[in-house]
């Protein structure tokens, strides 16, 4: 450490340090606008000079490192002048607007003008009055004349989400920022957060409200599994009317991406539902809730006494709290008495849980998301990180900024990270197993591998290196299309590298064999120890923001809470004592196996909690086949879905913004969800709901509160021991993940994709991760901001491909595949190879599940969602 004195006071910095953050962390105030911690340095503002010991002129403290025995003063009376003078040109053509303007009460430069004493603009020049243009993004509102200058927009969009949309247009006085670019733009408003005055606001809710009359309060978003930290403001406690972040608060450090900050409308949809809704005579009634819970206790325990509890399944929500999530299963193991429990986790992210369970002994990120920034290399599978989690996407970038991270992408579609890949991959679509054998299998021959790791923490490597004889250079290249030499370039950078993370996504969770894939990157990464403390780490993307959580609580058919065995006795008799009720010892059905059952008469009720099969399951006119057979269904939500329609009682839940809770992001961090508004219209909060059912079913749940269901979870849940609602105030609580088990590498034998194109269905079609129907086709569909930067569903096709049937761009066009057909837009485009397509399924109503493949994998009941064969034709 380095010794140096600021304004008389002897204080230590290190050699990476400036000034500026030398005297911040020792409490010494130095007036800032351009600067900000996150961004590159700007040096614009000259605010924040300081006066250095044998120096000539005073120096930018933001821009100017530390050293040894420097002595630095911040308030002499030479730097109060400039820093004045600075400010005063800074107001030159800046209304003094105060009282109407967005930002009043919390704009940087106002503070610095009062600071000053500033009330009056004493540099007086022509006025420069610039028309109102439409900025790039119909959600964020350009203010011209209230612009500094600072630059930070422009560099935020650079640095952080990596889009480049603005820039400087004209020269000197007349200078001002522009949206360039505004194809680029995805709406995420960091500009509109780092502008430090009010030249930025927003432009999507009609009712705004001063700063003093809102209240702010920090919960955690109901979106991506990043798992953001954000505030919902509301005016006099009934309306939520924008979301503002805090800098240092949660991994997002004050980013969000436009759901996050702009999706938050659908809290006050008119759709909402808002009292329960009772079946009679085939029409839905409004009902009171005393009618509608003794309805559904009263036709739950019928059907239990005349079949048994076997013949009852139950659908938990991975958008649901942990604490809603762990009553849910608890009901349905301790009150009906089945273990027919599941949840839509299982369906987006189910094979990264399970594949890394079977290898690593954990079914979750190996590390933190802060962690992939010490990555000097990063292989991205199947996954679209910049569209699907942003905020993790700008921790990787950090990595390319910090260490000059090598970034190997494999994709068959162009995204965003392709134009910061050294190497991009298209193998077949459904073939990666085979690449990733033979790279696994090139590495081994190169020697990068740690033996002292794998012989002293992980079993089976020698047959499993055995198991990689058939995938040499020339079945890989046939079967997967990736010339040898590609991956030959690959190994060369993995051998190079110290730290090595593996991300993956919907690409390989959401395929029929996921967890064989994911198995077979666990193996890669098990080579040279990525999945320990000094690794680069595994991170399995999570696009759901409670599936770690629903996971977690047991919301499974073959797991008790924390992750523990149905048939482990110990942990079995611990839940029957705390629990006071007998527990199925017998693993129960899948969502899948849910709906076979059904059709074959062995479900006869269901109980749906904030999830719609309809939308997300193959071959829905069989699910509807069955759902006419079914005796009594109970869907639990905030919107009517198209599941509802076939059920008996609506119960109407509450949004995030209505009640207490907790999520668990993707990397393992437990953080508060808070009540900020009270329930819409007669809903009610979801656990309340299921106390209440649970009670009039004779097993009484009298839980006040969700604080005292955490308690509860705390003594049953091994890693969440500790956890309680007063630990969790100051960035939650991440739970452990390295438990001591011997790895594992497995066996992982090629599978190919389960169709092929052929002459009448030609092309391989890939559809978009089916997450977007649990964000868009649910909530966000619902949140107007979004409706208008949210592209419409569309196809995309190669131009080659789009020539020999006659497809223009734009194009209304037919989907069609052995399953069925859906009518959707024709787009052309190179960002897709020849031979795929691309289904970019954004809003109902297209169906694509009525497109995919109807079977699956019956070991590990998921459904084939990530590629199908089709053509595309002319409407």
């Amino acid at each position: 450490m380095l010794k140096l004195t600021i304004d008389g006071k002897e204080v230590t910095g290190r050699p990476d340090q400036t000034i500026l953050e030398v005297a911040k962390e020792n409490g010494i105030c130095i007036p800032t606008l351009c600067y900000h911690p996150r961004l590159s340095l700007l040096k614009s503002c000259r605010i924040c000079l300081v006066e250095v010991e044998g120096a000539d002129m005073p120096m930018a403290s933001c821009a100017t490192p530390v050293i040894e025995g420097m002595v630095v003063h911040t308030h002499t009376e030479r730097v109060e002048k400039m820093r004045l003078e600075a400010l005063k040109l800074l107001l030159v053509n800046h209304p003094l607007d105060c009282p109407v303007c967005d930002a009043g009460g919390e704009c940087q430069l106002q503070n610095r003008a009062y600071e000053f004493g500033i009330n009056q603009v004493e540099f007086v020049t022509e006025k420069i009055e610039r028309p109102s243009i439409e900025y790039s993004t119909p959600l964020i509102r350009q203010w011209m004349d209230r612009c500094v200058m600072c630059l930070r927009c422009i560099q935020a969009c650079i640095d952080l989400p990596g889009c480049d949309v603005l820039e400087v247009a004209e020269t000197g006085y007349h200078s001002h920022v522009k949206a360039a670019r505004k194809e680029n733009c995805i709406s995420c408003g960091e500009c509109l957060h780092v502008c430090p005055v009010g030249a930025l606001t927003e432009n999507f809710s009609p009712i705004k409200g001063r700063t003093w009359q809102l209240r702010r309060t920090q919960t955690t978003c109901t979106f991506c599994g990043c798992g953001c930290q954000l505030e919902l403001n509301t005016l006099a406690d009934r309306k939520v009317v924008k979301v503002t972040t805090k800098s240092e608060a949660g991994v997002n450090e004050g980013s969000l991406c436009v759901k996050g900050r702009f999706g938050f409308d659908f809290i006050h949809h008119l759709d909402r539902l808002q009292k329960p809704l009772v079946k009679k005579s085939g029409v839905f009634m409004e009902a009171s809730w005393e009618e509608a819970l003794d309805l559904v206790a009263t036709k739950l325990q019928e059907i239990k006494e005349k079949y048994g509890a076997p013949y009852m399944g139950g659908i938990a929500s991975s958008r649901a709290t942990n604490e809603e999530n762990y009553l849910f299963q608890k009901w349905m193991r301790a009150c009906i008495g089945t273990n027919h429990i599941d949840s839509g986790a299982r369906l987006s992210s189910g094979p990264s849980l399970y594949g890394m369970m079977a290898s690593l002994g954990c079914g979750a990120m190996t590390h933190s998301m802060e962690e992939i920034a010490e990555a000097d290399f990063i292989l991205i599978v199947g996954a679209d990180v910049h569209d699907d989690n942003l905020i993790f996407s700008h921790k990787m970038r950090e990595a390319i900024r910090r260490n000059g991270a090598k970034i190997i992408l494999v994709d068959p579609r162009k995204n965003q990270w392709e134009k910061w890949a050294d190497r991009w991959l298209r193998p077949v679509p459904g073939t990666d197993i085979a690449w990733i054998n033979g790279l696994v299998r090139l590495l081994i021959g190169k020697g990068v591998l740690s033996r002292d790791y794998i012989g002293s923490k992980t079993e089976g490597f020698e047959a499993f290196q055995f198991s990689l004889n058939p995938f040499t250079p020339e079945f890989v290249k046939e079967t997967t299309g990736v010339p040898w030499a590609e991956l030959e370039g690959v190994a060369n950078l993995y051998k190079t590298a110290k730290k090595r993370a593996i991300v993956f996504g919907s690409g390989v969770t959401q395929h029929a064999y996921g967890v064989e894939i994911v198995k077979a990157l666990c193996n890669l990464a098990l080579l040279t120890g990525e999945v320990e403390e000094g690794g680069g780490g595994v991170y399995p993307l999570l696009t759901q923001n409670n599936a770690q959580g629903a996971f977690d609580m047991g919301c499974l058919p073959d797991f008790l809470p924390g992750y523990q065995r149905l048939d482990d006795e110990k942990a079995h008799r611990r839940f029957v004592e705390v629990w006071d009720r007998g527990i199925p010892e017998k693993p129960g059905f899948s969502t899948m196996e849910m709906f076979d059952r059904i059709l074959e008469g062995d479900i006869k009720a269901l109980y749906v909690f904030g999830e719609d099969p309809l939308l997300n399951l193959p071959n829905p006119e069989k699910l509807k086949s069955g759902l006419q057979k079914i005796e009594f269904l109970v869907v639990q939500d905030i919107f009517m879905t198209h599941l509802g329609s076939y059920a008996q009682v609506i119960l109407p839940g509450v949004s995030f913004a209505e009640k207490d809770g907790t999520f668990t992001n993707m990397e393992r961090r437990i953080q508060r969800v808070r009540k900020v508004i009270s329930p819409i219209g007669d809903s009610m909060p979801d656990w309340k709901i299921l106390c209440d059912l649970s009670t009039r079913m004779g097993y009484p749940m009298g839980y006040q509160t969700p604080a005292e269901v955490m308690e509860e979870i705390a003594t049953l849940v091994p890693f969440y021991a500790g956890v309680n609602y007063s630990s969790l105030e100051k960035g939650g609580v991440q739970w452990f993940s390295q438990n001591g088990w011997r790895k594992k590498f497995s066996i992982v034998e090629y599978q190919g994709p389960i169709e092929r194109p052929n002459d009448q269905y030609p092309l391989w079609i890939i559809p978009r991760g089916f997450h977007y129907h649990y964000g868009i086709g649910t909530t966000t569909k619902r949140a107007m901001g979004l409706a208008k930067v949210f592209p419409e569903c569309c196809i995309e096709v190669h131009p080659e491909d789009a020539a020999k049937t006659g497809l223009r761009d734009g194009n209304k066009v037919r989907v069609v595949s052995p399953r069925g057909e859906i009518e959707t837009i024709c787009r052309i485009s190179e960002a897709v190879p020849k031979g795929v397509a691309y289904f970019a399924n954004t809003f109902f109503p297209v169906f694509v599940n009525h497109l995919l493949f109807s079977g699956y994998d019956v070991k590990r009941q998921h459904p084939e969602y990530k590629v199908f064969i089709g053509r595309v034709e002319k409407r």
